[in-house]
């Protein structure tokens, strides 16, 4: 009797990578199952990226592409992060068919990832003090501090994700948060004796 079946579960519960060498041999419901798992931080990256419009068609686009690459697949990187890799593709032929280059909701990551304020008017302040600090940054940097906090990638994945090297996702990160910690500044209530 294993482990499971003494908790009454019958199907032992597959890791990723049973996951994946299934999905690979054209499993559905193991792919199915690596969807379920993804599709939320992928579908939150794609709307903060392309918005609400077009986020939905490159989701489909992207879980297309990954069915039909999957058989390729080596696992020289983490799952994910080869997922996020077609993402920015998609993302990529989704701006050059409407002809511009970016759209982002940062008050959709704003207001999803910030702390709760003790009143209204706080809240609302510490919101527009990030979404304009975000805004100023370079659309390189806000990239990469994306996939970092709301796509959760190490900065190696970023650097293989964006096919950049290692030491420019470095430099963008640092860079991002000094540049961020600057902006956040200049919104900081003054202190208490100090004048603004």
């Amino acid at each position: 009797m294993t482990f499971w079946s003494r908790l009454g579960i019958t199907e032992e519960p597959q890791s990723e990578g049973a996951r994946l060498r299934a999905a690979r041999r054209g499993d559905r419901r193991a792919f199915d199952s690596l969807i379920h798992l993804y599709e939320p931080p992928l579908r939150g990256y794609l709307l903060r990226r392309v918005g609400a419009d077009a986020a939905e068609d490159v989701l489909q686009e992207t879980w297309l592409a990954a069915w039909t690459a999957l058989p390729k697949f080596v696992g020289n990187s983490r799952f994910k992060t080869w997922l996020f890799g077609i993402a920015q593709h998609k993302i990529t032929d989704a701006y050059r068919l409407r002809g511009n280059t970016q759209t982002e909701s940062w008050s959709d990551v704003v207001e999803s990832r910030l702390p709760v304020a003790k009143d209204d008017f706080a809240a609302s302040d510490l919101k527009y003090s990030v979404q304009e600090m975000l805004t100023k940054l370079p659309p390189e940097q806000r990239e990469v501090l994306v996939l970092y906090y709301f796509a959760e990638l190490t900065l190696p994945e970023i650097g293989e994700t964006l096919s950049r090297n290692l030491n420019t996702v470095k430099y963008q990160f640092y860079r991002a948060h000094a540049q961020a910690a600057d902006g956040l500044r200049e919104y900081a209530p003054a202190r208490e004796g100090e004048r603004p």
